[in-house]
């Protein structure tokens, strides 16, 4: 009898975890709709983008995908330079204010760089370090309906033999101003 409740017990278990590892899958149907839109918020040239840089290069302001990528190339020299103008981001959405925040992804780290700064709507106080890896700055800027913030560039160079010194930043802009963007997306597969 001891022995017929052992099996009976045994079974019980062995049902009930035949039953636990059993799998269901259950499909609820989704429909997604995704219209896309020319963007709100992009970059143009700056009235400075395109003039004469030292030693007769250009301040080369490249402006793609629907003005929604930015590549900039300055020829600076020792001490501060200060390159005024060089690129605009514009909200072309007249009805509607949107945020900005930028991401250092590759900040400068070159010795010969003391300092390197976006100076955004001429305002040094609202400056973007490009030698941190942050998401800057600490509250949101206000790109007002129809409107368009003045970016320069700021550098201190202490010296100048070796090659190009690159650094990469993402705009990030949004409909609100009370959320924190702290995760960088994946690039995008080339």
């Amino acid at each position: 009898m001891n022995m017929r409740r052992k099996l009976i017990v045994l079974l019980a278990i062995a049902t009930l975890v035949s039953i636990v590892n059993a799998s269901v899958f259950v499909y609820y149907p989704i429909n997604l709709t995704i219209r896309p839109q020319e963007p709100p918020v992009v970059f143009e040239s700056g009235s400075n983008a395109g003039q004469r840089d030292l030693w007769g290069g250009i301040i080369t302001v490249n402006i793609g995908d629907g003005g929604t990528s930015l590549s900039i190339e300055v020829h600076p020299t020792l001490q501060r330079n200060y390159y005024y103008d060089i690129v605009k981001i514009k909200n072309n959405d007249d009805n509607n204010a949107y945020y900005l925040k930028f991401r250092v992804i590759t900040p400068i780290s070159d010795e010969r760089v003391s300092a390197a700064y976006l100076i955004i709507g001429g305002d040094y106080s609202k400056k973007i370090d490009l030698m941190q890896d942050t998401l800057q700055p600490d509250e949101w800027f206000t790109l007002s309906a129809g409107s368009e913030l003045r970016v320069d560039l700021y550098l201190v160079l202490t010296g100048y033999t070796g090659g190009d010194i690159t650094v990469k930043v993402d705009l990030i802009y949004s409909t609100t101003n009370t959320e924190t963007n702290t995760e960088v997306p994946p690039e995008p597969p080339t």
